[in-house]
């Protein structure tokens, strides 16, 4: 078996944000007896393994890391995890309990657990179960420097925290957790919509939710344009348009009066340039004329008088007036050009004559 203790308080230590000295003074020691232990020059005894293993939340058996029984904590979750595809929840939940009595402090179980009683919690309105989730989460936080998975965050954790709360109508400390882990507003929709319906205070409320309806217009362009690219890359043209096309119907339904100008329209004239593309590249001629001189012509129209607020954005009351930019090009027409040397070059010589004869006239 494996003894990886010296590894382990290193790695446990900086989790904490502790300093060798900061330990030191935890246990009553010296810096120099921490610097050997984790140098491997010397070993702690039990008591003070105990101690360490309190202060980071570990077990002893983990805090010394010995190989086969840490795997047996994996493969253990790994085999619940499993179970919880084919049985009950509660099921699921019987062998958690029995799991936790074994690894109190590992975090697979611990998180697993959580989870599990998470599900039963929030799906049957299960009280008990849903206080124990919450209670485990918090466990499983301490515990989070043993996490593996790197798509996994501590927020993930503290925001099903937050969804316990509300779960449990417990709305202002549900709100305060949203509140605590909403990094880049990622939690402004549902902090909105608690205070809207829950603790009815619209007018704080719409707040969120309007900065979070504009946050996803950025976010679904975004998304919408990786897809064009990914098809782009592996061949699929029809694809390329049908993710074009869907973006296009997506931003013309944003425009609070469909004949007034606003910023779209910058967005929706390359989208039209890109759909022009895609129809030249299959063939379709006639589609790709019309949808080529549509890109065109409302270029030159927001150039002529560029909107670069919020105005006559759908939902978009209280941003009246703010400003927004993008990366397309300083110009409606330049976004085209660009667009033409970056994604044209498979178009035929007769599409690209065309694209240049309209920008002159």
């Amino acid at each position: 078996m494996e003894n990886k203790l010296a590894e382990n308080i290193r790695k446990y230590r900086k989790g904490l944000g502790l300093s060798q000295e900061q330990l030191a003074e935890r246990l009553g020691i010296t810096l120099g007896t921490v610097s050997k232990w984790e140098r491997g020059a010397s070993e702690p005894e039990l008591w003070y393994i105990m101690q360490i293993a309190e202060l980071f939340h570990v077990s002893v058996d983990v805090m010394i890391g010995f190989t086969m029984r840490g795997n047996n904590a994996e493969k253990e979750a790994e085999r619940i995890s499993e179970l919880e595809k084919e049985a009950s929840l509660e099921e699921a939940a019987v062998e958690y309990d029995r799991a936790l009595m074994k690894f109190p402090n590992h975090f697979d179980i611990v998180y697993g657990a959580a989870r599990c009683y998470m599900q039963i919690g929030v799906v049957y309105k299960k009280e008990p179960e849903l206080r124990k989730a919450i209670e485990l989460l918090r466990h499983a936080i301490d515990l989070f420097s043993q996490n593996k998975d790197p798509e996994l965050n501590e927020l993930d954790l503290s925001n099903d925290i937050a969804q316990c709360y509300a779960t449990l109508k417990e709305y202002k400390r549900a709100i305060e957790e949203y509140k605590k882990n909403n990094v880049c507003g990622i939690n402004d929709s549902e902090i909105g919509l608690l205070l809207t319906e829950n603790e009815k205070n619209p007018k704080e409320g719409i707040k969120y939710i309007e900065r979070a309806f504009l946050n996803q217009i950025g976010t679904t362009i975004t998304s919408m344009s990786g897809f064009v690219i990914y098809y782009r890359d592996t061949g699929n043209t029809e694809r390329v348009i049908q993710s074009v096309e869907w973006t296009l119907e997506y931003l013309k339904s944003l425009k609070e009066d469909p004949k007034e100008k606003c910023y779209l329209d910058k967005m929706i004239c390359l989208h039209y340039f890109l759909l022009a593309i895609g129809m030249d590249m299959t063939g379709r001629d006639q589609k790709a004329e019309d949808s080529l001189v549509n890109a065109v012509r409302m270029a030159k129209a927001f150039d002529e008088h560029p909107i670069y607020t919020l105005d006559n954005i759908l939902f978009a009351e209280k941003a009246r007036g703010s400003t927004v930019y993008d990366n397309a090009g300083p110009t409606a027409m330049e976004s085209l050009v660009r667009t033409m040397e970056k994604d044209g070059q498979g178009t035929s010589e007769r599409f690209k004559e065309r694209f240049y004869q309209l920008m002159k006239n």
